[in-house]
């Protein structure tokens, strides 16, 4: 199983950027963000796998309820 990295700046949404931009937010700031975005993806496209059943459901499921404290 491949690990896929988090999106590189080049390829974060450009009216994110101009969003960010407009906002007068620190280069930190908008650097967080874009590390958070990255970050969302991969979890929703592991929830996606985690529904398609098996081990891997119930190890996300595991993962999550152990995070969020969801029963």
């Amino acid at each position: 199983m491949s690990e896929r990295k988090p999106e590189r700046l080049e390829t974060f949404d450009a009216s994110l950027e101009r969003r960010m931009a407009d906002c007068g937010l620190s280069d930190d700031t908008r650097q967080f963000l874009r590390d958070l975005h990255a970050a969302e993806k991969q979890l929703n496209e592991a929830f996606q796998r985690a529904h398609q059943g098996g081990a891997l459901e119930a190890r996300v499921s595991a993962v999550y309820r152990r995070m969020y404290g969801r029963g």
